[in-house]
């Protein structure tokens, strides 16, 4: 994992929706959410936000040099996944 992770969807305009492949979003995610276009952030099946066009810095409980050491009751896997 990165320290600053981008997501951004550079795809053709006839994709309605898609997910993000990745689950462990890192403190400090750059979202990149382009013009007609809006991101939503889902955890636990419940939508919590909703990004407009523009650049969006995320704020998680992912701390990327700490992960290996917080994850470790976890089997290597956050707890921290939306």
């Amino acid at each position: 994992m990165a320290i600053v992770d981008i997501v951004k969807y550079n795809g053709g305009p006839d994709v309605f929706a898609r997910k993000y492949p990745n689950e462990e979003l890192s403190t400090w995610t750059q979202l990149i959410v382009n013009e007609s276009q809006e991101a939503i952030l889902f955890k636990g099946g419940k939508a919590l936000d909703v990004f407009q066009s523009g650049r969006h810095t995320l704020e998680t409980a992912n701390i990327p040099l700490l992960n290996n050491i917080i994850n470790l009751p976890f089997g290597g896997r956050s707890p921290f996944t939306a």
